[in-house]
């Protein structure tokens, strides 16, 4: 730690700085193991803070500032900690549990896997009243994990849920929910005819008619793994990174797992930033693969490209990933837009603009789900309604997106801290950035090596600005959803 870490953080808190991250570390460690499917032993963690440590650390640290970076981390630890039995008891009854599709099982956890491959209309209904059963079944143990977590929270002096995400992440989730209700209102009049056509075309499904799982298939892109070039693998994307001036090729803290099967899930997991950072993906045999895995490098690109003198607090500890998520969104934007499938998979212009096209309306798709489900958390939770918003679940989605959703699907669509909320909010910031990088260097920017540098000039920040606070800072621009509302009649 140098001393301009001192001024940063200083006192106790900078004392417990390296506890915490000892402990971030090894759970990012843990995390990689489960993914990859190895054994994990409790034996070796650093022993976690009891609920008066971090009363002192709070008190050392403060709720804002740099030094509530460390407190938020610690926290989370504790939290996580705490609400483990609840959540191994939840996904011991979820690994258990399968539907039955045409005589054949389907696990709960591998359903949204399945529905990406399942062409037959009657097949996904069949899978639709399957899950609502499930969702009955399983509900309990997932609404005891987040009682569980509402319970830590109120010991830990929170007024309430969404005082506790305010104030972690640095929010007003009122003004944010205003933002959210702007962008779908201003893409409305856009969306429902590309979805309702593309929807039409490829199932033969009326939009009225469809259903959350028939949306699952559509936004997959299965029906146009026809078109992907079976040549393309893992060492030409290193090199495409490398000629657009990101060196990743040969890079020992890289580590990239494309095993399994196709679809599955992704993630970028960075055991210690910049020096050893993980991407867990499926064989890349189609459009859905390559986007994952795009996605994944885009978060790991910015890992590998942080500055690693930068303390913990900056580097290390995230109170939200939308900054990450944002560079995530643009580079598994990249790998679907016209020039890229053209000039670097090798598409003819007619395929490349099929392919374009229909991932437009997935991207237009998936950043209203994502709005409409930060509405309808930020809704339930300021009326305390946890166990009751179903209905509003329900109501909200099929307004948001056309398609039916099922009450009894709500708490598994719940994601944790808001993180519907930087999802969102990645959307309008990649649109962003990748309006910069074109206005600044041109249509073809993602050949040319300045787009790299420009890139490993803004990762080397790390975590130190907020996705807002980079917009205006280092692009003078802001979370414009009318300007993403703008890019779609292009």
């Amino acid at each position: 730690m140098n001393a301009d870490d001192n001024r940063v953080v200083a006192g106790p808190c900078a004392a417990r700085r390296q506890d915490v991250l000892a402990q971030t570390l090894w759970m990012r460690k843990r995390d990689l193991a489960l993914h990859l499917g190895e054994g994990v032993s409790w034996e070796d963690s650093p022993p976690a803070m009891d609920l008066g440590e971090l009363m002192e650390l709070r008190a050392a640290c403060g709720v804002d500032g740099p030094g509530a970076r460390v407190y938020f981390q610690a926290e989370d630890h504790f939290l996580r900690s705490r609400i483990e039995p609840f959540q191994a008891m939840f996904t011991t009854w979820m690994n258990g549990a399968k539907a039955q599709v045409q005589g054949r099982d389907v696990p709960f956890t591998q359903v949204i896997t399945w529905c990406q491959d399942a062409g037959d209309n009657e097949a996904r209904k069949t899978l639709s009243e399957e899950v609502r059963r499930l969702c009955r079944f399983l509900a309990p143990f997932s609404h005891a994990t987040w009682e569980a977590l509402l319970a830590l929270l109120d010991e830990l002096g929170y007024r309430d849920y969404i005082s506790y995400c305010e104030i972690k992440k640095g929010v007003c989730l009122a003004e944010q929910r205003q933002r959210a209700d702007e962008f779908l209102e201003e893409t409305r009049g856009v969306y429902f005819p590309r979805i309702s056509s593309l929807l039409e075309e490829v199932t033969g499904l009326e939009l009225s008619r469809a259903h959350r799982f028939d949306a699952i298939y559509l936004l997959g892109l299965r029906y146009l793994d026809h078109l992907f070039p079976s040549t393309l693998d893992l060492e030409g994307l290193l090199e495409f990174f490398h000629a657009m001036g990101l060196p990743v090729k040969g890079n020992p803290a890289l580590k990239v797992h494309l095993e399994g099967i196709p679809g599955r899930q992704s993630y970028c997991i960075p055991v210690d930033i910049p020096g050893e950072v993980h991407v867990v993906a499926g064989p890349v045999r189609g459009w859905l693969d390559l986007e994952s895995v795009l996605h994944e490098m885009g978060h790991a690109l910015g890992f590998l490209f942080t500055d690693p003198g930068l303390p913990p607090e900056d580097k290390d500890f995230f109170q939200s990933g939308a900054l990450s998520e944002a560079f995530a969104f643009l580079f598994q934007k990249m790998g679907l837009s016209p020039l890229f499938l053209e000039r670097f998979l090798g598409l003819d212009p007619p395929q490349a603009r099929i392919v374009s096209e229909v991932h437009a309306t997935k991207w237009l798709a998936l950043a209203r789900r994502y709005a409409a489900k930060f509405v309808i958390e930020e809704e339930n939770f300021r009326k305390g309604r946890l166990s009751r918003g179903q209905e509003y679940y329900a109501e909200i989605m099929a307004r948001g997106t056309g398609f039916r959703y099922d009450p009894e699907t709500y708490l598994f669509d719940l994601m944790p801290d808001f993180y519907s909320l930087d999802y969102f909010q990645a959307y309008i910031g990649a649109a962003a950035i990748w309006n910069h990088l074109e206005a600044s260097l041109g249509e073809e920017w993602l050949f040319l090596g300045e787009a790299g540098r420009l890139l490993r000039g803004w990762w080397k920040e790390g975590n130190r600005l907020d996705l807002e606070t980079f917009l205006k800072e280092e692009l003078g621009l802001g979370l414009d959803v009318q300007a993403f509302a703008r890019s779609l009649s292009g």
